[in-house]
């Protein structure tokens, strides 16, 4: 993980952000080999968060990298693993949406893929958040 501490406050709601890391997370370490590495990394430029999830896996064939946040969009059906419904990446968009932001995913030129979500450093989602717990 490369997270500095500036990047560490994203004024968002904490469960859809648990939502949105753990199907990254989990994507990254299903569709990669044993012992592949996963690297979770995050900015903040003061205008946006930036977090990042790579993997040393094999990456995604070009023609399926526009439909991966589809939803029941399975890249490879043979190398999810069971039971997948490829509603996961469909999730995270959704849910980055929702806070305003907006997510993308590219091949890394050594191998293996990077999803990139980029959130607005005041997401609506956040603000509500922040108010309704508020005394």
């Amino acid at each position: 993980m490369d997270v500095p501490a500036r990047a560490r406050h994203v004024h968002a709601d904490p469960a859809t952000l648990h939502d949105i890391v753990r199907n990254l997370v989990e994507n990254a370490v299903n569709d990669s080999p044993d012992g592949a590495e996963v690297h979770v990394a995050a900015t903040h430029d003061g205008a946006y968060h930036v977090m990042t999830v790579s993997d040393s896996g094999p990456g995604i064939p070009e023609e399926d990298l526009a439909r991966v946040f589809e939803r029941f969009y399975r890249v490879d059906k043979s190398r999810s693993t069971p039971g997948g419904t490829g509603l996961g990446l469909a999730i995270v968009r959704h849910l980055v949406e929702l806070h305003g932001g907006h997510a993308s995913v590219r091949n890394r030129p050594n191998g293996g893929a990077e999803f990139i979500v980029t959130l607005p450093a005041e997401s609506a989602i956040g603000a509500q958040h922040r108010s309704a717990s508020a005394p």
